[in-house]
This record gives C-alpha cells, sequence and structure tokens, in this order.
C-alpha cells in the first residue's frame, strides 16, 4: 500500500511523576500513526499543520528523520502542544493548546490508503476539511481507514462528536476504535454491538467495512461481516502507554495489506497490531518498533 495520513501533528510535553519537569516530543496521533508505517517499511506521506516555531522544527526534524513525506504541510500561527501526565498504571491524561485550521486541496495521486481521524476529523473549521478529503478518496475507490481516538476536553457536546464519528465511519473501509472511545460516544452499550452496528452502515455488505476494537492489555477483536475475531495482547511490564493505539494501527494497516477483506488477513493483521502496541508499551514514548522486533515477539507467543 502507499499511504496518506492526514491529521494532527503535536508536540507532547511529557512529564515526569511527583516533578514539574517536561520533555518535549513529536506526537499527534495522525503523525504517530504515518512514523510507525515508516518504520514498517510503508511508503507514506503526512499532510497536517506544523507552526513556524521552534516546536514545528522538532515535528519537522522528527518526520525527515523517520522517512515520512511532509512536502504538503501547511505552515500555521503556532505548533499546537499537549501537556501530559503518566499515571502509575503507564496510561496518559492530556491537556491541550490547540487549533485546528487546515485547508487547501490534498493530491490523492498514488494513494491506496488515505488513514485519518482524532482531533483532525471532530476540531473544527478544519475537520470539515478532512471529511471533504476523505469523501474524494471513498469516490476515487482509495481505501479509508479511521480512527476516532476521542479526547473529550476537545470533542465538544458528545451529540455534534456522534454525528461526525458516524459520518467518518461511513467513509471509510476501515475502522479502529478503542473501547474507551466508545464508552464515551455510546454510555452503557456493549462495544462490540457498536461495531457490529458500524460494520452494517451504509448501504453495501457488512462484509465491505471492517471494525477493530481495542481493548489495551485485554487485546482486541474485529468485526468482519457476520464474525467477530479476537485476539489476545502479549502480557508486558508497561512503563507508558504513550503512542500504543496509533502504533496498533499501523501495524495492522502494514499487516493488513490490499486486496479482499477476509477473516484469515484480519485475524493476522490484529496479531500484528497487538504485538506492536505491546512493544511500544515497554518504552518511553512512542517509539514505534521494526518488523523484526514485531516477529520476534510473534515468534515467542
Amino acid at each position: 500500500m502507499t499511504f496518506l495520513v492526514i491529521g494532527e501533528s503535536i508536540v507532547d510535553l511529557i512529564g515526569s511523576p511527583g516533578a514539574w519537569r517536561f520533555s518535549a516530543v513529536a506526537g499527534g496521533s495522525p503523525l504517530n500513526v504515518a512514523v510507525a508505517l515508516a518504520a514498517l517499511g510503508q511508503p507514506v506521506r503526512f499532510s497536517g499543520e506544523i507552526g513556524g516555531d521552534f516546536f514545528g522544527d522538532l515535528l519537522r526534524e522528527h518526520l525527515g528523520r523517520h522517512g515520512v513525506g511532509h512536502g504538503e504541510l501547511v505552515r500555521s500561527a503556532a505548533t499546537s502542544l499537549a501537556f501530559a501526565r503518566i499515571g502509575a498504571d503507564g496510561s496518559a491524561s492530556y491537556d491541550f493548546r490547540f487549533d485546528w485550521r487546515f485547508s487547501g486541496p490534498v493530491p490523492l495521486d498514488g494513494v491506496t490508503c488515505l488513514h485519518t481521524g482524532s482531533l483532525a476529523a471532530l476540531v473544527e473549521p478544519g475537520a470539515a476539511q478532512v471529511r471533504d478529503v476523505m469523501r474524494a478518496a471513498a469516490a476515487a475507490g482509495i481505501v479509508v481507514s479511521y480512527d476516532p481516538n476521542i479526547r473529550p476536553s476537545l470533542a465538544g457536546d458528545r451529540a455534534s462528536a456522534l454525528s461526525a464519528v458516524e459520518e467518518c465511519v461511513r467513509l471509510s473501509r476501515l475502522v479502529k476504535v478503542s473501547a474507551e472511545d466508545l464508552a464515551w460516544l455510546y454510555p452503557g452499550e456493549p462495544a462490540l454491538d457498536v461495531a457490529r452496528r458500524w460494520a452494517a452502515f451504509g448501504s453495501g455488505s457488512p462484509a465491505e467495512r471492517l471494525v477493530v476494537v481495542t481493548r489495551g492489555g485485554e487485546g482486541a477483536s474485529a468485526v468482519l461481516g457476520g464474525s467477530v475475531i479476537t485476539c489476545p495482547a502479549p502480557v508486558v511490564e508497561v512503563v507508558d502507554t504513550v503512542g500504543a493505539g496509533d502504533t496498533f494501527t499501523a501495524a495492522f494497516l502494514a499487516a493488513l495489506g490490499d486486496g479482499e477483506l477476509t477473516a484469515r488477513r484480519a485475524r493476522d493483521a490484529l496479531r500484528h497490531g497487538c504485538a506492536a502496541a505491546a512493544i511500544v508499551c515497554t518504552r518511553e514514548g512512542a517509539v514505534p518498533p521494526s518488523p523484526q522486533e514485531i516477529g520476534e515477539l510473534l515468534c515467542s507467543t
């Protein structure tokens, strides 16, 4: 596949537990997906906004160092920031300084898979343009991949967010969503019930859309047609979970590849996604694994 990832790039200022000292690292869910795809040997371009400031230099250097094409970046007034606090269990909570005014045409030449989601598909005014690109890609027969990656503090009211998320799901062939996201979007409703409903959105067959639900240390499940495919997560010692979901997405997409969606291919892609996410959880920050590391972990489990 040849990937185009559209979305936010953010500098994460990660606080040390018990101290007010922060380390600046490149982040943002779509950017993490693009970098992880490149680390897995996939051709990928990244389109988004980056400020003409020191933090913007950090992001451009990060993309270049990992071999991600970024000729379509738009300069924003300032680079968006996220202050991250790591909890005792390795989970991260965020406080954002975020603005998203993405606009302008996005070339789709040569692209076989468009991935987007997170803040870029929800926060206006830029979100409207992102959904326009999703529509254009779907109309051109390009595979569209979507991850809601909800950030409640920036998602706005639940009804509006839900409407936007469901529109994006309808435009997508591949959807990855966390159980945590679904609990916010549909309080009290079982995650797999929602996944089955999402898989059946639209006029086509449910088999035309693959919906993956991730559950952190409990692994992941996928709904394809009338089947549910499950995969446990490898047991690892968690350092932090920053970037784990994004790395799952990249490894899943890379393993799924082109062609017809089948249960066998989906199961193999789930295994790769769970292994990649587990490896990232053993490190500080969203440091993507290599194909060799994923292969070694799969062989040992």
